[in-house]
């Protein structure tokens, strides 16, 4: 049997133990709360990353005590119901986070006492109570409380409970939303380096077993079938390339992720005179995020992380496999779970890219969502690196067996190569393509030889690198492109103050020019992120995983793509907002704006809504790139064309629809609701009078244009002015015209007429049986 090439030596290590640690019976962890954490210490002392370890955070004691008042209850007369407070609950899951919270806490207490806004002893206090948290939640002995909602309410109120006034000096200049940002990036930045520990530990299992097999020749396979003798040296090294490879991704992650959000408090900073770079520095990070609204509102590290662990598992799934078809069925090992547990990690990114999608900017409660899925990943991608650490190193190779399985024949070397006429006869190929003119029969001698030393398994690879590395060159510019639009916007729009949002709600004011920045920002860390990914197209030191190698690139290539089409349909979600009637904050021009089939008045900001859309295309075809990686490579061409002309057409135009805005400051500043919502129903009154809708439509059209003008609304219009456009009106008119009248005057089934949901309404009253 050709699968039985290597076997296992007999020993106390269960499958099960390999591939799933053992759980502590002292810890009471429920499955659902089983996350890896990874520890954390102070900058300056943080161990190297292999000692980093990862552990399972204990459940704590749920007791539940009486409610109390929430620390943001000040304005509210009644606090939230039970179902309420248990769906909007994240204590349950982010209690994960609380070394990093406390560490947070930490630097922040430091750096208030350093710039005067509390005392040294008071600092003192709190760092005291903090350790005291610290040394509590690690014996198990702290009481989580869902009426205090998350990690950080958790901590500052326990801390408050321990020592009073001082505690309630901790949240000076700081949020939940650059709290929590600041927290996740902290854990993420570990989680890292954990994961970069285990990878290296990978690594050194399979050059360990490399050099235990020196001069060991096993059949190399192409489409599943026998192609050429190859070392299995070769072959295990060419799994120690693709993992650096994944180390490098997670790194390059690292580096972009390592900015402190700490200090943009809600979403617009804060004017007490803190100092963010003591805090970045204390906390180990590189600098502080340059821009606030930014710092609070992006997960698009977590996206890369999640991107980098999914593409890893795809070569631990590959690696897994090979594993076993080449065991003995006696084994017992399952290595199996490695392929499953792939499709584990694609989910946890497609829910982030779910989620994350058409996002308004700053600060949404969607995000809370966020952690649970990054949690799962880490944990599991860390399994399944420590189950092949395990695997490989409880493996031994048969070599009588592989002896037997190699193939009988040989490669035979062919004529040599007649450079100048192949050269030649590219050329002519070339400019025949370019007339339209090519044929695909060559009967030359010459041209034959060029396929000598080389195969279509290299030659594919080669080509696709170069196609990609032309496009990403392409997508980095028309990301520039509308970074400069969105500058030269900015520019515009000097001293313009904008209402600034959170979970859609106004929160602050902010610059139009800093919001504006925000999008900049993220397009800089878009465009880093596509150049990582070119870089690594340039290296290729083993064939075996050079020829299989281009999919791992793509797939970066298209998690690049997917961030940038988030990012994008953030931004047409905005624009679509705030060119509605109820925002009014930007007028589109015609030329980047299309009309109704039905409605005259509508200017539709149909580009960015499509912008909104296509982002899911984009995403989908990183997808199907990840579910179709076992029927061929072939099978990546269509999905990255797309997302580069899908991508590129959202780029291109985002930025001429930034070049073609007007925001209306007035609107702005008084933030008040317009529109001329009974446009239709005067186009249904002309059509009562026997005007045809396309003459109706141009005629209302007209209408809207003059109350444009005359900045009032089309039952403000007298019967002069509604004459100087059509003599059809009469009094009758007004019966028709205001958005009470509109209502009224709508009747078909489903509509929005009085009568209608009305009907609508007693129907589900009644099927859902709800009480008055």
């Amino acid at each position: 049997m050709e699968s039985m090439l290597f076997h296992f030596p007999q020993s106390s290590s269960s499958p099960a133990a390999l591939l799933s640690p053992p759980i502590n019976p002292n810890n009471n962890l429920s499955p659902i709360n089983h996350h890896f954490h990874c520890s954390l210490t102070s900058h300056r002392q943080r161990p190297p990353a292999a000692a980093v370890t990862c552990r399972a955070l204990q459940q704590p004691n749920m007791a539940v005590p009486a409610k109390e008042a929430k620390l943001w209850g000040g304005r509210f007369e009644e606090g939230v119901t039970d179902a309420v407070e248990r769906f909007t609950e994240s204590i349950s899951f982010d209690k994960a986070l609380y070394k990093q919270d406390i560490m947070g806490s930490r630097a922040h207490a430091s750096m208030l006492a350093n710039q005067g806004l509390m005392s040294v002893s008071d600092r003192d206090s709190i760092v005291e109570g903090l350790n005291q948290i610290e040394e509590q939640i690690e014996r198990g002995e702290f009481v989580w409380r869902t009426d205090r909602e998350d990690v950080h309410m958790n901590i500052e109120a326990t801390l408050t409970d321990l020592i009073g006034e001082p505690a309630k000096k901790l949240h000076t200049a700081r949020s939940r939303n650059d709290q929590v940002s600041t927290d996740f990036r902290l854990w993420c930045r570990d989680a890292i380096d954990t994961i970069v520990s285990y990878i290296k530990q990978l690594q050194v299992a399979l050059v360990r077993l490399a050099k235990k097999n020196i001069g060991v020749i096993v059949p190399g396979y192409a489409h599943l079938r026998k192609a050429e003798p190859v070392l299995l040296q070769h072959r295990l090294v060419a799994y120690v390339e693709q993992l650096g490879f994944d180390a490098r991704r997670l790194l390059d992650c690292r580096a972009r992720l390592n900015f402190c959000p700490l200090g943009a408090c809600a979403l617009a900073g804060t004017g007490l005179p803190i100092d963010r770079f003591m805090t970045s520095d204390a906390l180990g990070f590189t600098a502080p995020m340059r821009n606030s609204m930014d710092a609070v509102s992006d997960r698009d590290f977590i996206l890369e992380l999640l991107s980098g662990n999914a593409i890893m598992a795809l070569h631990l799934s590959w690696l897994g496999e090979e594993w076993g078809l080449w065991a003995s069925e006696e084994s017992g090992y399952n290595v199996e779970a490695f392929c499953g547990k792939s499709a584990r990690l694609v989910g946890d990114l497609v829910t982030l890219q779910v989620l994350c999608k058409g996002l308004p900017l700053t600060y949404n409660r969607d995000l809370q969502e966020d952690k649970e899925p990054v949690f799962d990943s880490v944990e599991t991608i860390i399994g399944m690196l420590k189950g092949s650490t395990d695997f490989a190193q409880n493996i031994t190779y048969d070599q009588d067996r592989i002896q037997k399985a190699l193939p009988s024949g040989h490669l035979d070397t062919s004529s040599c190569v007649d450079r100048d006429s192949v050269l030649e006869g590219l050329d002519q190929i070339e400019k025949q393509i370019e007339r339209g003119e090519f044929v695909l029969v060559q009967n030359e001698e010459s041209a034959k030889n060029l396929h000598t030393a080389r195969s279509q398994n290299g030659q594919v690879p080669t080509d696709f690198h170069l196609w990609c590395y032309d496009a990403i060159d392409t997508i980095v510019s028309h990301i520039k492109h509308l970074q400069v639009a969105f500058v030269r916007l900015a520019r515009k729009n000097t001293g313009v103050i904008v209402p600034g949002y959170t979970h859609l709600q106004r929160a602050q004011p902010v610059l139009l020019q800093h919001h504006l920045l925000a999008y900049v920002e993220q397009l800089e860390r878009d465009a880093e992120r596509l150049l990582d990914c070119k870089a690594r197209l340039n290296i290729m030191r083993n064939s075996m995983e050079a020829v299989v190698s281009d999919l791992a690139f793509v797939l970066e290539f298209l998690s690049a793509n997917s961030i940038t089409a988030i990012h994008l349909s953030r931004l047409g979600e905005e624009w679509v907002l705030w060119a509605s009637e109820e925002f009014g904050f930007i007028t589109p021009s015609d030329s980047v704006s299309t009309g109704s089939s039905i409605m005259p008045q509508k200017k539709n900001p149909d580009p960015m809504e499509l912008v909104r859309g296509k982002s899911a295309r984009v995403v989908g075809d990183l997808v199907k790139l990840q579910l179709a990686h076992n029927n061929g490579i072939q099978v990546d061409k269509e999905p990255v064309a797309d997302s580069v002309k899908t991508i590129i057409g959202m780029l291109e135009v985002s930025a001429e629809f930034a070049q073609n805005i007007t925001y209306n400051q007035d609107r702005i500043q008084k933030s008040l609701p317009a529109g001329h919502l009974d446009a239709t129903t005067l186009a249904d009154y002309l059509v009562h009078k026997d005007i045809p809708f396309r003459t109706s439509h141009d005629i209302v059209g007209r209408a809207v244009a003059l109350c444009v003008y005359k900045n009032c609304q089309l039952r403000d219009l007298n019967l002069d002015e509604l004459h100087s456009i059509n003599k059809v009106f009469d009094d009758s008119v007004y019966d028709y015209l205001g958005v009470e009248n509109s209502i009224k005057n709508f009747s078909s089934y489903g509509s929005t007429g009085s009568e209608c949901v009305a009907a609508q309404l007693d129907f589900w009253v009644s099927k859902l049986d709800v009480d008055n």
